[in-house]
């Protein structure tokens, strides 16, 4: 992983003042300290490197059981239960062939949405796994009643049961007493990481291998970059140290920016994984996601010519997994050439035309997406994330503002 700011004219004296800051927060981190802001939730730290191979063991024989027994399988869940499953996923290009198609459930109230899982269900072969830590987060509750009793209607009792898994807390919540009541094979979400910070857990772990990727190249990857160069002189601090400094220069906006549409998934990721860990106490950028060249075509000049109130970092894949050329009929000068090459060719355009309205630019460069570059990038942004909250002086591992709109919704619930 490389990566570059450029764009905006920071002083080095700064970003070494600012390097220095991140890399003692991240000596906390990694420390027995239990007395600094999310003590209790910095379980995603070590991880990667503490993951209990007997778990790792059991979730890709769980996982084989599933592939065996159906070709759909539906997780509902929401928020981090779902997000950085799905971003995972979708960046390997989907399940592999003769693998289960994973579908997701449980993250919206839409009738529709769920009708349309209500027909796959009575057509296909189908197991489902529940994601939720306290079991009462209303979307997934509401599909997961649904989903449950069309798979006690399809396969009776005893079958259904061996087809629904359940990944939750250990000892509380509503989940743990219905697994156990009904025999579901469950899992557990470590109480010492938050949603935005589990896709390393049994959370992501279970699906992503459901769908034929190898999880240890994942965690292989993750481990790798928690046992990377987070020092000042290292070069992984520079995103940290040059998006915060940013903030306080006035820029309230991180547009999170990709040329390969496989990742617009991990650019919802991003979006929660930053918005929860930042947004609170006033502080934080508000942070967006964009599909290039698709939205060059609708925000591209508000980019070049509107406001600057925002920074770009720019996600660049150096060798995309696949690739065609272009056929005659395209004419001078794209004939002959290959799409990804006029993709490449685009991206370096944006990136000029940027740098020349002096927008600041983060780049991101991975050489080629696969489970092990993903690990590397879930623990990158998750660790740069931290460590900005940190030195933002706020919580990164709360988010007490989801509140506010939970306690309106039940009592507007409460009139029907």
């Amino acid at each position: 992983m490389k990566i570059r700011i450029t764009g905006n004219q920071m002083q080095e004296e700064m970003l070494q003042e600012r390097w220095q800051k991140l890399a003692d927060w991240h000596e906390i981190l990694l420390s027995e300290d239990t007395h600094h802001l999310g003590a209790d939730y910095k379980g995603w730290v070590k991880l990667p490197e503490e993951m209990v191979e007997d778990l790792i063991i059991d979730l890709v024989e769980t996982a084989r059981e599933i592939q065996d027994k159906c070709t759909l399988f539906i997780v509902v869940g929401i928020g981090g239960s779902f997000l950085g499953t799905r971003a995972v996923i979708d960046a390997l290009n989907g399940s592999r062939e003769d693998c289960p198609e994973v579908v997701f459930a449980g993250f919206n109230m839409n009738g529709a949405y769920i009708s349309k899982l209500k027909r796959r269900i009575a057509n296909e072969s189908v197991c489902m796994c529940v994601i939720s830590k306290s079991g009462r987060t209303v979307e997934p509750l509401l599909s997961y009643a649904v989903l449950k009793d069309l798979m006690f209607a399809k396969y009776g009792y005893q079958e259904a049961r061996r087809r629904i898994y359940v990944i939750t807390d250990e000892k509380k919540g509503d989940l743990r007493p219905e697994a156990f009541e009904n025999q579901f094979k469950a899992f557990t979400i470590p109480k010492n990481i938050g949603g935005r910070y589990s896709v390393l857990t049994a959370v992501g772990l279970l699906p992503i291998a459901v769908a034929g990727h190898n999880i240890r190249l994942l965690l292989d990857g993750a481990k790798d970059m928690q046992n990377a160069d987070w020092s000042v002189d290292g070069e992984l601090l520079k995103y940290a140290a040059g998006r915060t400094l940013l903030q306080e220069q006035g820029k309230c906006l991180e547009i999170f920016e990709y040329f390969e549409g496989n990742l617009r998934y991990f650019g919802e990721w991003l979006k929660q994984l930053f918005g929860e860990t930042e947004g609170k106490n006033g502080k934080g950028a508000y942070p967006a996601c964009l599909f290039f060249s698709r939205d060059l075509h609708s925000i591209g000049q508000f980019l070049q010519q509107g406001r600057q109130i925002f920074y770009e970092t720019m996600i660049r894949i150096e060798h995309p997994a696949e690739d065609m050329e272009i056929p005659w009929y395209a004419g001078y000068p794209y004939a002959g050439k290959t799409m990804e090459q006029i993709n490449a060719c685009a991206e370096n355009g944006v990136l000029r035309a940027h740098q020349k309205a002096g927008i600041p630019i983060h780049e991101i460069h991975i050489e080629e997406l696969n489970a092990y570059t993903m690990g590397q990038m879930i623990y990158f942004f998750e660790m740069s994330a931290a460590l900005s909250a940190y030195v933002m002086g706020v919580n990164p591992f709360d988010q007490p503002g989801v509140e506010a709109y939970k306690k309106e919704m039940q009592a507007l619930i409460a009139e029907l």
